[in-house]
């Protein structure tokens, strides 16, 4: 359960988060739960000690990554999410970015998109390497090593889901992604292995 006391301790992990990455955690809370659900998901964040409303997030400001944390746990235990549940949040949040329709739209192969990928990390965290060590467009995979981003276990599902998406729209195929590496599980950074 989400207290008011690991809030205070969440709020201080290093590192921002674009208010976007926000916005559309609470945007899939409204499409999915309707605006009862939104406000249940204020009241908590009010309850914890940091009171913010859906129309104040300013998309391109940046918020501390520990609010993305409490917000993505008061998401999670107020609707009862599973991990399951979490990957599909992380699938359904592409279809409410506009940066990533627009990344979609002009770098539609897989080869820009890895080129891309650091910088695109960059555009959303102030915190943590994004990179693409492994990449074959003939064997159909490509791996996602996620450095030096040892912020929270909630977002282990939150980018499988993510992840998984944006590249079932750039091969336009059913994809499946794995993370084979975990910096909650002892190894030194996150890897997701994603084949299509």
């Amino acid at each position: 359960m989400l207290t008011k006391e690991e809030a205070e301790k969440l709020i201080k992990i290093k590192g921002e988060v674009r208010g976007l990455g926000l916005r559309v955690d609470w945007d899939f809370v409204l499409r999915e739960k309707g605006k009862e659900g939104l406000k249940k998901v204020e009241d908590k964040l009010a309850e914890s000690g940091f009171p913010l409303k859906y129309k104040e997030i300013k998309p391109m400001d940046f918020y501390p990554v520990g609010f993305d944390v409490i917000s993505l746990l008061a998401i999670k235990e107020i609707f009862n999410f599973n991990e399951k549940d979490m990957e599909r949040m992380g699938r359904l949040v592409i279809k409410f970015s506009l940066f990533i329709k627009i990344f979609m739209k002009y770098f539609a192969s897989l080869e820009l998109v890895t080129k891309q990928v650091p910088r695109m990390w960059r555009e959303h965290y102030t915190v943590g390497d994004l990179e693409t060590p492994e990449f074959s467009k003939e064997k159909k995979y490509m791996v996602l090593r996620m450095k030096n981003f040892r912020i929270h276990p909630i977002y282990c599902n939150i980018h499988k889901g993510y992840f998984s998406k944006v590249a079932e729209m750039i091969v336009k195929a059913p994809v499946t992604c794995q993370e084979t590496k975990c910096m909650f599980k002892g190894n030194l950074y996150h890897e997701f292995l994603i084949t299509w």
